[in-house]
């Protein structure tokens, strides 16, 4: 259709010229003729050509919208309501909220920016109606590519500073001396010397234990190696014992009490990485041979005579406070039933 008018429109811009050329020179009023005819051609060229803008000053775009200036916004919306578009109803923005800062045709205004302290940001100049926020880097952070949506922390020197730091670049710092090195081989070599030492203190320690428990026993024992200790069921006290005990002082106690050296290694290999089942396998294997009957004075009698005086006397307290206990409680029973029974 547009085509076909565009035809139309050329056809009649022409006719003039087309009718000169053959009918030769025209009168004066074959020439309004012609004149009145090209007007109406025209016409027909700007109505195919395209409609002349009817916007008046200040108003822009298809609907034109009447603009409104930085720091306010349209109150109703151009393109919702075209009836309003030449009405010129702007209202203020937000202070501190939002702002515009250019003339628009929006009824919206743009969003303050925030200045987020977690990235190291904090507020230069405060939002107003006609400007955004503008951020800096906070005391101490930096930011050298922008735009800054983050700064970082500024470095810290432990050598002295070259340049500080600056909101646009990190500090530069000093290098380390070699006296620095020097006071760490010293740190070293005194950590080296502790430990020395404190093996050293160990080893002594231990050493002195070991001389306490084969301490040989002396003259004062001799009555008490003669009396005969009571009967005393040790099995609920085989671990108490196995825990008191070294396994080579385990092991040379069963052999002193009959425990062939095939058991003592079967026994062993049965338990490869578990000393402390070791201990306690010998010990109960060496009970279960002997017997309740003398158990007790055997045990303590034979520590003695392999030099081992303190931990038999360790033992000794171990198992007589837990019998004194029992017989407290025995009594304490025994008078409760009496009392009843009266």
């Amino acid at each position: 259709m547009k085509d076909e008018m565009r035809f139309r429109a050329g056809i009649c811009a022409s006719w003039p010229e087309m009718l000169t050329s053959i009918a030769g020179p025209l009168s004066k009023g074959d020439t309004a003729q012609v004149t009145a005819i090209d007007s109406e051609a025209l016409k027909l060229s700007e109505n195919v050509n395209g409609k002349k803008s009817e916007c008046q000053e200040g108003q822009h775009g298809e609907a034109c919208c009447q603009s409104c200036p930085p720091g306010t916004r349209r109150a109703t919306d151009c393109d919702a309501e075209p009836a309003k578009r030449n009405i010129t109803d702007c209202v203020p923005c937000s202070e501190g909220k939002d702002y515009t800062d250019k003339p628009h045709r929006s009824s919206k205004c743009r969003r303050c920016k925030i200045c987020d302290e977690e990235l190291g940001l904090e507020v230069e100049k405060n939002c107003t109606t006609t400007q955004d926020t503008k951020c800096r880097c906070k005391s101490n952070f930096f930011c050298s590519v922008p735009p800054c949506e983050h700064c970082d922390p500024c470095i810290t020197c432990k050598h002295g500073i070259i340049e500080n730091c600056t909101p646009t670049n990190d500090a530069k710092c000093r290098e380390g001396s070699g006296s620095n090195l020097y006071w760490l081989f010293c740190l070293l070599f005194l950590l080296l010397i502790a430990v020395f030492l404190l093996k050293r203190y160990g080893l002594k320690r231990r050493c002195r234990n070991e001389e306490d428990d084969y301490r040989v026993c002396g003259d004062s024992n001799t009555e008490m190696e003669q009396r005969n200790l009571p009967d005393i069921d040790l099995s609920k006290y085989i671990s108490s014992i196995a825990e008191q005990m070294e396994l080579n002082q385990v092991k040379e106690f069963a052999r002193k009490n009959g425990i062939e050296e095939a058991k003592i290694d079967e026994i062993e290999n049965d338990n490869p990485n578990n000393t402390a089942e070791k201990k306690v396998q010998l010990l109960r294997c060496w009970y279960q041979r002997h017997g309740k009957k003398g158990a007790y004075d055997t045990l303590i009698k034979s520590l003695k005579k392999i030099n081992l005086c303190v931990l038999a006397e360790k033992i000794q307290n171990i198992i007589q406070k837990d019998n004194a206990s029992e017989n407290e409680n025995a009594n304490f029973n025994n008078e409760n039933e009496t009392h009843n029974l009266v």
